[in-house]
């Protein structure tokens, strides 16, 4: 296996692990779903990440990636970086959207300008976009 393809997997493998023991201590029931949900309404760019991960992958809630991407960006646009290099890393591979390899570059360098290791994995690991090219004239 590639060297970035490794670290992709272990950065996702990193994260749901985090996502698993968050749910071992507490998150997995409905009422523990409904104030984590609360707070991610309020604006807890945290609470956001951690409900965006919940959908992410089906855990303590409904899997669904448009809602995941949803709270990820609520979240990333807060300035989190976490969050920054995830919704960078769904939108690059398209969950829950059209993939979008550049503004999925955009976020991950956001995350990787606020120190976050894993985004600069994640941003090696992203194809380079093709140099634009000059209109003929």
């Amino acid at each position: 296996m590639h060297p970035t393809r490794i670290s992709f997997v272990s950065s996702h493998l990193l994260t749901a692990l985090s996502l698993s023991l968050l749910l071992l201590l507490g998150c997995g029931g409905s009422s523990e779903f409904k104030s984590l949900k609360a707070k991610a309404t309020k604006g807890d760019p945290q609470a956001q990440l951690d409900l965006a991960q919940m959908h992410l992958y089906g855990k303590g809630a409904k899997q669904d990636h448009a809602e995941a991407i949803k709270w990820c960006e609520k979240a990333a646009t807060k300035g989190l970086p976490a969050a920054q290099r995830i919704y960078g890393v769904m939108l690059r591979d398209g969950y829950g959207v059209d993939r979008n390899i550049a503004t999925g570059r955009e976020w991950l360098v956001k995350a990787v300008e606020q120190g976050d290791a894993e985004a600069k994995l994640e941003l090696a690991a992203t194809p380079a976009l093709p140099p634009a090219t000059a209109p003929k004239r």
